[in-house]
């Protein structure tokens, strides 16, 4: 497995990567309506201009992805994502720290990242990474999601 800054060719894989790496949470909310399944191509596309996109490759194949942007005023992670048929393999854990030390070289000691409470699953692994919960909210576009807002302070 490859971990390597996206280009601008894989904006469409990346895309389909996002289709199905989180159809999961819309079984766990019991709506299709979550965010990222919400969130069309031209969005999608502008958000992913705003951020620092890290890839897991394997071959060819896009397997993971993570992507990195300012977001109120502090980096954020967002929209980590795994192929379902390779969860289990590393691909985030690996994911994740290719994010937290692109953030520590831009010279931050923290980040966050936003999850839907009932992701206990992704919940988990960032807990075992140390991140903590420090907010929790209702979704004002989707009344049924609560989110949790988490940090890490980051070592040199």
């Amino acid at each position: 497995m490859e971990v390597v800054l996206a280009s601008s060719g894989d904006i469409g894989e990346l895309f389909s990567l996002q289709r199905a790496a989180f159809l999961d949470e819309a079984v766990i909310y019991g709506t299709p309506h979550v965010p990222a399944l919400d969130e069309q191509f031209d969005a999608f596309e502008s958000r992913h201009a705003e951020s620092t996109t890290f890839t897991c490759r394997e071959g060819t194949r896009i397997v993971g992805a993570v992507s990195v942007r300012q977001y109120e005023e502090r980096p954020d992670i967002e929209r980590l994502m795994t192929v379902p048929d390779r969860r289990g393999h590393g691909i985030a854990s690996g994911l994740m720290d290719r994010a937290e030390q692109f953030i520590r070289s831009e010279g931050h000691g923290s980040v966050q990242l936003i999850v839907g409470e009932l992701a206990t699953d992704n919940r988990r692994l960032y807990e075992r990474l140390g991140y903590e919960t420090t907010e929790r909210w209702h979704s004002p576009d989707f009344p049924d999601v609560v989110l949790l807002r988490m940090t890490k302070q980051l070592s040199g």
